[in-house]
């Protein structure tokens, strides 16, 4: 599968089959995010693979007023981490950029198109409970808890995408 066809065939995958993931291609998928380009090389990421118990009591804490009871049948869920160095936040502020969020964004992008192409399906979440997702977990100080990665084999298809028009969303600009 060539990087367009990955990208083209990724979607939220919301119900999954109840097989394991074997942790190489866990593996896998997580050496590819870590090859994400971050701002000054300063890597602000971390990834918490949760399954079993652990993985329930996560998914507890992602289903809130009734959104994402999927998480419960993802066979992984893997929580990403940011640990934002004191440059990084001093940038923050003079560029008004968040950089460890784009940092993240690169990071996850790449782990979930790995997983398309070797079979799996993803589904970024961001609706969650951090503090208490926290709290599970050996996190270092400073450490926050962003977002979540279910994981897993897809119980479905993708589904037809829905985008607004080009023309509506990129511009090319010329003197």
């Amino acid at each position: 599968m060539d990087v367009r066809n990955a990208i083209e065939s990724r979607y939220s995958c919301r119900a999954y089959r109840s097989d394991d993931v074997d942790d190489s291609l866990i593996r896998d998928c997580l050496e590819c995010a870590l090859l994400a380009p971050s701002a000054c090389n300063k890597q602000p990421w971390k990834f918490y693979v949760t399954k079993g118990e652990l993985k329930n009591a996560v998914a507890g804490y992602t289903q809130l007023f009734g959104a994402n009871g999927f998480t419960d049948k993802a066979p992984v869920l893997i929580v990403v981490t940011a640990k934002p160095s004191l440059t990084d936040k001093a940038a923050d502020k003079i560029k008004d950029q968040d950089f460890s969020a784009n940092d993240l964004g690169f990071a996850i992008g790449s782990l979930c198109l790995r997983a398309t192409e070797l079979g799996l399906g993803t589904c970024i979440i961001g609706w969650l409970q951090a503090t208490k997702i926290a709290k599970l977990l050996p996190l270092g100080s400073g450490e926050k808890v962003r977002l979540i990665v279910a994981l897993g084999y897809p119980a479905d298809g993708p589904r037809p995408k829905k985008r607004k028009p080009f023309a509506e969303k990129a511009v090319f600009l010329d003197k």
